[in-house]
């Protein structure tokens, strides 16, 4: 999701903005960047990644002035790479995504919140309440991490932006959000359908390369 740098005050845009580079630079220094020089491939999923998010996020539409929804792909990401790694790839792409649209860079902090931060925290917490249970069923990874993921991150990052616009004193956007709350119901399938075929391909044909994939977990019956 996008909003209009016109739509978030300074007061918002600067604490995220350091919330962001805190995050980043936390990232880079704990991320396991042995694993990356090790496995050659895992260095191309990071970029792929990156690429793959970028162009999932140009194909967008407009739900209120201001305000343009697009499916987001970071479940996937984050399941494929770990949530470090999602982040400094996420992180990346909506930097080039900022600049592809024309935004100003005062809203990369808000974007990258609702891009990147949310949805990669969500799908990874999913990750981890799904192995609590200590269910070995396969599908419950499959089903439970790559489409719930999905469609819980999109959900947490409607219910993010819809919070922020509350707190920028929006609102008359914020009536109207949720007057039109239907609108974000649409756009969960599909975001869970995109994540969740994504991570059942990998799971099938590349369990190996899954960061969050416990094979001795869900094999071990």
């Amino acid at each position: 999701m996008t909003l209009s740098a016109q739509l978030i005050p300074a007061y918002l845009s600067l604490p995220l903005a350091v919330l962001m580079a805190l995050t980043c630079a936390a990232c880079l220094w704990s991320a396991n960047w042995r694993a990356v020089r090790q496995v050659p491939s895992r260095g191309h999923l990071l970029f792929g990644g990156a690429i793959a998010c970028l162009a999932l996020w140009l194909i967008s539409f407009t739900v209120i002035d201001g305000v343009r929804v697009h499916f987001l792909g970071v479940t996937a990401l984050t399941l494929v790479v770990g949530w470090r790694f999602a982040i400094l790839a996420g992180s990346a792409a909506v930097v080039a995504h900022t600049l592809a649209i024309c935004q100003p860079m005062i809203s990369l902090p808000v974007a990258w919140l609702l891009t990147v931060a949310v949805p990669a925290t969500v799908s990874r917490w999913l990750v981890y309440q799904l192995r609590a249970t200590r269910a070995q069923n396969l599908f419950i990874y499959m089903l439970g991490a790559g489409f719930g993921g999905g469609a819980l991150s999109s959900l947490a990052v409607t219910v993010t932006a819809v919070g922020l616009l509350w707190l920028a004193g929006q609102a008359q956007l914020v009536t109207l959000a949720l007057q039109n709350w239907p609108a974000a119901l649409l756009v969960l399938f599909p975001e869970g359908f995109i994540n969740g075929m994504i991570i059942t391909a990998f799971t099938v044909y590349y369990p190996d390369l899954l960061k969050t994939f416990d094979d001795e977990h869900y094999f071990a019956g």
